[in-house]
C-alpha cells in the first residue's frame, strides 16, 4: 500500500536508533533467504501490539495495519518498511489516519467506500441515513464519524450498565469500559483507585460526570503529561515530591477541565476527592498508561535506551574541553555568528534604512515633513535615489555586523552554558535574562562604531537632496571620511543608548526564543525544521524590537548630525526630555513598527542560520547534528505515537464489530 508522504515529519536519528532496534529483534532471517531479514505479519502484530492488548487483538486486529507497513505488497516488512510505519505513528492524526488506510487499502483518491463505514454508523440513524446514499466518503467524513461513533459507544455502554436508569455505575463496571476505550490496564493501581471515584454518600456508584472525565482523561495520557510540564513550569515546585494543592494545579494548566483534574488528582493520591498531590504521583499515572501502551518485546529495549542515551547525556554535560579546544570552539561559534548575522542583515537592510530615516523625521521642523510614513519613505527613497539607495551604507554593516552577532550569539550561549543546571539540563529565567544582557552589552563594542557610520550613511541621501540647490551642497562622503572626521571617541557617541537599546533587546529576545522553541514548537520532542527555527526567532524579535524602540529613538538623534534649525542634544537624559517637550510622548515610539519589520525576519534569519549551520557543519566531536534527543522527550513520542495505536485499533473494532 502507497501512502502520501508529502507531510511526514522525519523521526531524529535516536528514535530511528531505537525503532531499528525492535525491527532487528523480531525481524526474520529465514522470511527472505535472498535477502535481507524481513518481518511477517505474525512478528509485526507482536511488534506494535499494546502490552494491554489481549492475545487475539494481537494476532488479527493490529495485523491488519500489515497492509499499512507494507508499501510493495510484498507480505514481507523491511527495516524502511518498519520505520516508516512508526512515522505515521507520529502524525496528530495518526488514530484515524491508519484505520483509514487499512479500511480503504489505499489513499491515493482519499476516499473510501462508504460501505466499510455500515457497522459503524449502524447504532447512529442520522449518520446511517447520510451514508447509506453514497458511494464514498472522503477522509475528513471518516475521521468524524470515527470520532462520534466512539463517543456513542461509550455512552451506550455506560446506558448498558446502567440497568436501573440512575445514572451511575459500579466501580468495577466503569473501570471494564475504561480499559476498553483508554490504554489502562485491568490488574494495574489505577484501575484499582477507580472505585475511589464514588459519589458521596454511594460507596459504590460512579456517576456519569465523573466517568466521562476518567475516559477522557486516560484516553490521551500525553496531555496529562502536558499538563504536569505547564504547571511545573508556572509553579516550579522544588521537587516532584512537593505537594501541590488541587486549585494551584487548576490555575497553572489549562489542559485538563476541572472534573478531569479532580479524578487525576485521586487516582494520582490514592485518597477519594484529595485536595494535594505532587507531580511525582501524577508522573506515576502517566508511566502506568505508557507501560500498559507499550508493546512486551519494547520494555525492557526501551528503558535500556533511556538508560545509555541519560548516560550519554551525562558523558556530553561533563566539561572534557581542553583550554585550547574551548578556545578553538568559542572561535568557531563566532564564525558561524559571522555568517549567519551578515546574512540576515543583508534580508532586512531597506527596512532598516527606512526606519532610521523616520526616527531622524522632526516634526518640529518649519516646513513639511518629507515622510508622511514608512511606506511613503520607501517609495521616496526608490524614486529619488534608486533601488541601490535602499541599501546605502549596507558596506560597512556587513563588516560590522559579523562581529557584532557574533560576539552577541557567542557570549550567550557561553553563559547559558555555565549557568545551566548539568544534572537536569534546565535554566532559570533569571538566568537566561542575564545571558541575554551580557549578549547585549558585550556587542556594544562593535555595535557602536557601526550604528553611528550607517546612520549617517542612511541619512545623507536625504540631507543631499535638500542641498542640491544651495550654493554650497554637500558633498557625499564614504565610510572611511566618516570615521576620520569622528575620531575613536565620536565612534562611541551614544553608547549609553546604545546600551539601553542592546541590553534588554538581548535579554527579551534569547529568553522569549528559548521558550518558544521548548514551549511552543515542542523542541526535544521532536527535531525543529527551518520554518520553525525561523517563525520561533521572529516572533522573539517582536516583543524585543518594540520594547526597545524608545531606547533607539534616542540613540539615533544623539548619533546624527543635525541639520540647521534641529535641536542639538547634549546627551541622554537630555535628548529624552527635549524628545517629549517637543513631540510628546509618542515620538519615542518612532519607527517602532518598522524596527518589528526589520528585527523580527532578521533575527528569525540569523538564528536560523546559526541553528543549521551548527547542524551542517558541526564543531568536530560535538556532533550538534546527531546528538541523541532527551530520553524522556523519546518517551513522550513513543507515548503518543503508541496512543495513537490503540485508538487507531480501536476505530478498526467499532468498523468491524457492531456489538462492540
Amino acid at each position: 500500500m502507497t501512502t502520501d508522504e508529502s507531510t511526514h515529519q522525519p523521526l531524529p536519528a535516536s528514535d530511528v536508533s531505537r525503532i531499528s532496534e525492535i525491527f532487528d529483534a523480531y525481524a526474520d532471517a529465514d522470511a527472505a533467504p535472498q535477502g535481507p531479514r524481513c518481518m511477517t505479519p505474525a512478528a509485526f502484530a507482536r511488534a506494535i501490539a499494546p502490552s494491554v492488548a489481549a492475545a487475539d487483538s494481537a494476532s488479527s486486529l493490529y495485523a491488519a495495519f500489515f497492509a499499512v507497513a507494507d508499501r510493495d505488497n510484498r507480505g514481507l516488512l523491511t527495516k524502511d518498511d518498519f520505520i516508516h510505519f512508526q512515522t505515521l505513528l507520529g502524525q496528530k492524526d495518526a488514530a484515524s489516519r491508519l484505520p483509514f488506510y487499512a479500511a480503504s487499502r489505499s489513499s491515493a483518491t482519499g476516499t473510501i467506500e462508504a460501505s466499510a463505514l455500515g457497522r459503524l454508523v449502524a447504532a447512529d440513524a442520522t449518520a446511517s441515513n447520510y451514508v447509506k446514499g453514497k458511494t464514498h466518503v472522503s477522509y475528513a467524513e471518516f475521521a468524524q464519524l470515527v470520532d462520534s461513533a466512539r463517543a456513542d459507544r461509550i455512552r451506550s455502554a455506560f446506558a448498558a450498565a446502567d440497568a436501573d436508569a440512575s445514572g451511575s455505575i459500579r466501580a468495577d463496571q466503569a473501570s471494564a469500559i475504561a480499559c476498553e476505550f483508554a490504554p489502562l490496564d485491568p490488574a494495574g493501581v489505577v484501575a484499582s483507585r477507580i472505585a475511589l471515584l464514588a459519589q458521596p454518600g454511594d460507596g459504590k456508584a460512579v456517576g456519569y460526570p465523573a466517568f466521562l472525565a476518567l475516559v477522557s482523561l486516560l484516553s490521551d495520557p500525553s496531555r496529562i503529561r502536558r499538563a504536569v510540564d505547564e504547571a511545573a513550569a508556572r509553579l516550579s515546585p522544588k521537587s516532584d515530591a512537593v505537594h501541590i494543592a488541587r486549585p494551584e494545579f487548576a490555575s497553572a494548566t489549562s489542559i485538563l477541565s476541572p472534573l478531569e483534574i479532580d479524578v487525576l488528582f485521586t487516582l494520582a493520591s490514592g485518597h477519594a476527592a484529595a485536595d494535594t498531590t505532587t507531580l511525582g504521583s501524577i508522573g506515576e499515572i502517566v508511566q502506568s498508561c505508557y507501560e500498559s501502551l507499550a508493546p512486551e518485546g519494547h520494555k525492557q529495549q526501551s528503558d535500556a535506551a533511556a538508560a545509555a542515551a541519560a548516560a550519554a547525556a551525562a558523558h556530553r554535560a561533563k566539561p572534557t574541553r581542553t583550554v585550547t579546544q574551548e578556545a578553538l570552539f568559542q572561535a568557531y561559534n563566532f564564525a558561524v555568528g559571522a555568517v549567519a548575522g551578515g546574512i540576515g542583515a543583508a534580508v532586512v537592510y531597506p527596512i532598516d534604512l527606512v526606519k532610521t530615516r523616520m526616527q531622524n523625521q522632526r516634526s518640529a521642523v518649519v516646513g513639511e515633513m518629507m515622510y508622511k510614513n514608512s511606506v511613503d519613505c520607501f517609495r521616496k527613497v526608490i524614486r529619488n535615489e534608486g533601488i541601490l539607495g535602499l541599501y546605502r551604507g549596507l558596506g560597512p554593516q556587513l563588516v560590522g555586523v559579523a562581529p557584532e552577532k557574533a560576539i552577541k550569539l557567542t557570549v550567550n550561549d557561553f553563559v547559558r552554558a555555565r549557568l545551566t543546571d548539568r544534572d537536569t539540563g534546565k535554566i532559570a529565567l533569571a538566568s537566561e535574562l542575564f545571558a541575554g544582557a551580557m549578549a547585549g552589552g558585550s556587542q556594544v563594542v562593535f555595535t557602536n562604531p557601526l550604528e553611528i557610520v550607517k546612520i549617517r550613511l542612511q541619512i545623507q541621501g536625504e540631507m543631499l537632496k535638500e542641498t542640491a540647490g544651495a550654493a554650497t551642497p554637500i558633498v557625499r562622503r564614504g565610510a572611511v571620511t566618516i570615521i576620520k572626521e569622528l575620531g575613536l571617541l565620536g565612534l562611541y557617541k551614544g553608547a549609553s543608548a546604545c546600551l539601553l537599546r542592546d541590553v534588554p533587546f538581548s535579554a527579551i529576545y534569547f529568553s522569549c526564543y528559548s521558550h518558544l522553541k521548548t514551549d511552543v514548537f515542542r523542541e526535544g520532542e521532536r527535531r525543529l525544521g527551518i520554518v520553525d527555527l525561523l517563525l520561533a526567532g521572529a516572533i522573539a524579535g517582536m516583543p524585543a524590537a518594540y520594547l526597545t524602540t524608545p531606547a533607539d529613538v534616542i540613540k539615533t538623534r544623539l548619533q546624527v548630525v543635525a541639520r540647521k534649525g534641529d535641536t542639538v542634544y547634549t546627551g541622554l537624559m537630555d535628548a529624552a526630555r527635549k524628545i517629549y517637550k517637543e513631540e510628546g510622548f509618542k515620538a519615542f515610539f518612532k519607527g517602532g513598527p518598522a524596527r518589528i519589520v526589520r528585527s523580527s525576519p532578521q533575527f528569525g534569519t540569523t538564528l536560523m542560520c546559526y541553528e543549521l549551520i551548527h547542524r551542517l557543519v558541526p564543531f568536530p566531536g560535538e556532533g550538534h547534528g546527531d546528538a541523541p534527543a532527551d530520553p524522556a522527550a523519546q518517551r513522550a513520542r513513543l507515548l503518543s505515537s503508541q496512543t495513537a495505536l490503540f485508538h487507531a485499533g480501536n476505530a478498526l473494532r467499532l468498523m468491524h464489530d457492531a456489538n462492540y
